[in-house]
């Protein structure tokens, strides 16, 4: 589907065979139009940085679920993780996840 989206100013070119030229012209300038304008929002959000999976858990802040000796858990977007960290954290702090080792996360508290 989305192949067709960068095909439409090719299939919009025989209207040109079907038309007159006064006619045929500002409607392929319209659709040469929209999709500049479809091009440019598609680039804009491949652009964008990955929201999901570990890549988009760098850098994200959870919030310290549980913080006993030698036990931390995070809540992060809905779900509660185990966590090291080299800080002492306490309870109810805001952490930025810096890794992800082995399904537990690496935690500094944030500044």
């Amino acid at each position: 589907m989305c192949h067709i989206i960068l095909l439409l100013p090719i299939f919009a070119l025989p209207l040109f065979l079907f038309l007159p030229r006064e006619v045929a012209l500002p409607v392929y300038i319209a659709v040469s139009a929209v999709s500049a304008a479809l091009y440019w929002l598609i680039w804009r959000a491949m652009r964008q940085p990955a929201k999901t999976g570990i890549e988009g858990m760098m850098g994200g802040f959870g919030t310290v679920f549980q913080a006993s000796e030698g036990r931390t858990k995070v809540f992060y977007q809905g779900e509660i993780w185990d966590a090291v960290s080299e800080d002492r954290v306490s309870l109810g702090e805001r952490v930025k996840i810096i890794r992800l080792d082995h399904m537990e996360l690496v935690v500094r508290r944030s500044a």
